[in-house]
């Protein structure tokens, strides 16, 4: 009876020692990866990036299943963005919605990688690929988020990179102009017209179409161009320069009054 008593007292203390090794074994992983993660917002305050980027990946990759890991992911991103390294940033920033799907920094990090493709976008003179790859990656922030407060900061960032997509076309069309291929140039003015519709320089691309389609003497087709210029654009800044068009087309300006 001894000996029974004995072997189901010490079944219940071995139980009850795993179960607080067990416990143990936990607090000391939250407790590290806890003291590691703000040793490394510690060092990422003082723009110690290395030193930062250290102890984040000693999180990802020592505490992967804590709760700082996901955290451990995003700042380690910020480490390298917030030293222009923008390619490798939103590599990382991807591994955050990849390796943490339900993270509360997923949006966020989705919205960070379409930030590095627009700070990789070049002057207007250069090639837009980067300027591109942000628009899709803005648009994709938007699809997967559409209820996230960053969606206003990702459409006015969507309007700018759209300005100088359009300006793009719109110095290239002038480009044309100048050398004499008005062919070409209206192809260009065509694309502002039709894609970037609402940019700043639309107005400025319509008028130049007009103006083109005159010099090859296509004056039904410079008409027809005029009256969408009025339609699309009734507050725009050319409205005088259209109203001498319309004169030279032998056209009344007031009849494009009501367009609108």
């Amino acid at each position: 009876m001894r000996i029974k008593w004995f072997i189901m007292a010490f079944g219940v203390l071995a139980a009850a020692f795993v179960l607080a090794s067990c416990t143990s074994t936990e607090e000391l992983i939250v407790q590290g990866a806890g003291e590691t993660f703000h040793e490394g917002l510690d060092l990422l305050s003082t723009k110690d990036f290395e030193k930062a980027r250290s102890e984040f990946d000693i999180v990802v990759k020592q505490y992967p299943a804590s709760v700082y890991a996901d955290s451990a992911q995003f700042y380690l991103a910020v480490t390298y963005y917030d030293e222009d390294e923008y390619l490798t940033a939103a590599f990382e920033f991807s591994n955050v919605y990849r390796n943490y799907p339900s993270s509360k920094l997923a949006p966020e990090a989705r919205f960070r990688i379409a930030e590095c493709y627009a700070k990789q976008s070049p002057r207007v003179q250069l090639d837009q690929e980067s300027t591109n790859k942000a628009l899709d990656a803005f648009q994709s922030f938007i699809d997967y988020y559409p209820n996230s407060e960053l969606v206003p900061k990702a459409e006015k960032e969507m309007t700018e990179l759209r300005n100088k997509l359009a300006m793009k076309n719109f110095e290239i069309a002038r480009l044309y102009t100048t050398l004499g291929y008005y062919k070409a140039a209206i192809v260009y003015y065509d694309v502002i017209l039709e894609q970037y519709h609402d940019s700043d320089v639309a107005d400025k691309a319509a008028i130049g179409k007009v103006k083109l389609l005159i010099k090859r003497h296509r004056d039904a087709e410079a008409r027809t161009a005029l009256e969408k210029f009025y339609a699309s654009f009734p507050n725009s800044a050319m409205k005088s320069e259209a109203d001498q068009l319309a004169r030279a087309l032998n056209i009344d300006p007031n009849k494009f009054e009501n367009l609108n």
